[in-house]
């Protein structure tokens, strides 16, 4: 007889619970062990939030280590008409820009049109379109086949992938408004399109649109042109983009733009501030999880790491110490920065701060590659051993408890069929003394 149905049938006993109240003490070194697998994975979860900040403060020094100067940044007086960057090859300086003329891509437009994008425009055999880019470009040539449609002739067109680019524009004046619309990809007057040979109903009529020419503008008075309107070898290391000329180009009332070129400090001071807050982010939450009653309380090494870092703040480079640069820090270990002071060295000698704090970069990195590659997964790896031995502990309980619960099951069932056959055999005495206790009285 199954457990579940002799269940207090004889005894009256809630069978059921005291089974599940037996076994929740069986269970209590099973729940230990949950909680200390679930210690153990915050804990992980902890050790990664910190290689998470170790990260943002590793990428916070990259500046320094890429770069082998300070670079150059460029400003323009009028950025509707001119913008300007500038790379490490610059110089300093300072120049004016006045532009006369924008470089602009050679355009053309058939004379005559056709009905739609679908009517014909080439017919017969051996009929050609041949064009190019410039007097001296390479001629490309395709053959027009019989019944081409306009649609299939800006397709061909196009598909050469030539430097020209074919569209089809409509009009919408007269019974013929679909025309072709040639438009050479590159600005300059040596871009010009050149038909060759035209086999279509256009028979090589085309209307300039768009005239190909140079930019024209002057740099510090002296005339130059080119073929874009993005120059990057006019002046060393400085890229202009031209946007707008000037309607008093070359006369006494023109407005030249001023173009400087300078040291970017800016960014210095803005690259040392980020390291700073990545630095405290760090060490703020490395703080808080390692103070009593978190997670990684018990991790002693955590003080070690800060302190290390704290070190590595401490130490001299190129012969100054940070605090020199304006950098130190309070009593509670947070670095901060003397915005007024440290402004102050950027200006009289920025390429000394920058090679102190390259310096530092290099040796900084390299104590947070030995944390982030080494001391953190260490610990996160102990704590993953440790979670699958308890978790194979875990599974050797799991079964001792299965074994239990069923044998508890079979034992009360047991006492239930024992009760019962106690009880019928009462029952039956009690009948047979009922029947004698008749046939006495008779």
């Amino acid at each position: 007889m199954a457990a579940s149905l002799v269940s207090g049938l004889f005894t009256g006993l809630d069978t059921s619970t005291i089974i599940s109240n037996l076994m929740a003490v069986e269970k209590k070194p099973l729940f230990a062990l949950q909680n200390k697998k679930s210690a153990y994975q915050k804990q992980i979860s902890s050790y990664g939030d910190l290689l998470s900040r170790l990260s943002g403060l590793r990428e916070s020094l990259s500046f320094f280590k890429t770069n082998t100067v300070i670079p150059f940044s460029a400003s323009s007086s009028n950025i509707s008409m001119l913008t300007v960057s500038a790379s490490e090859s610059a110089d300093a300086g300072t120049f004016t820009v006045e532009i006369g003329q924008l470089a602009k891509a050679h355009r053309l437009v058939s004379a005559s049109g056709v009905a739609s994008e679908s009517a014909i425009v080439a017919e017969g055999a051996d009929k050609f379109f041949k064009f190019k880019v410039g007097e001296g470009g390479e001629v490309q040539e395709f053959a027009l086949s019989d019944g081409m449609t306009l649609k299939e002739l800006r397709n061909a067109i196009n598909a050469k992938n030539a430097g020209v680019t074919a569209s089809i524009i409509n009009t919408g004046v007269g019974d013929e408004p679909y025309k072709l619309v040639l438009s050479s990809n590159s600005t300059g007057a040596s871009k010009n399109i050149v038909i060759a040979q035209d086999d279509t109903v256009f028979s090589n009529s085309y209307t300039t649109v768009q005239t190909a020419q140079n930019a024209v503008l002057k740099i510090d008075g002296v005339e130059i042109q080119r073929d874009s309107n993005t120059i990057s070898d006019a002046v060393k290391g400085v890229t202009f983009s031209l946007l707008k000329t000037d309607p008093d180009y070359g006369a006494p009332n023109a407005s030249p733009v001023t173009v400087t070129v300078s040291r970017d400090t800016a960014i210095i001071k803005n690259k040392i501030n980020i390291f700073v807050a990545q630095y405290n982010n760090f060490v703020s939450q490395a703080k808080s999880l390692s103070a009593k009653g978190q997670t990684l309380s018990f991790d002693t090494g955590i003080d070690l790491i800060i302190n290390t870092l704290r070190g590595v703040t401490l130490y001299k480079y190129n012969d100054q110490m940070f605090v020199s640069l304006g950098l130190s820090h309070d009593r509670n270990g947070v670095l901060q920065v003397n915005d007024s002071q440290l402004a102050s060295l950027l200006e009289a000698d920025p390429k000394g701060v920058f090679n102190v704090f390259k310096s530092m970069a290099e040796s900084f990195d390299s104590t947070l590659s030995n944390i982030a590659n080494n001391t953190i997964p260490a610990r996160k790896d102990t704590l993953a051993d440790s979670i699958k031995r308890l978790e194979k502990a875990q599974q050797g309980i799991e079964m001792r408890l299965s074994k239990k619960e069923e044998t508890l099951k079979k034992k009360f069932a047991q006492l239930e069929q024992l009760v019962g056959q106690m009880q019928s055999r009462g029952n039956y005495l009690e009948q047979q003394l009922s029947k004698l206790s008749v046939k006495n009285s008779r």
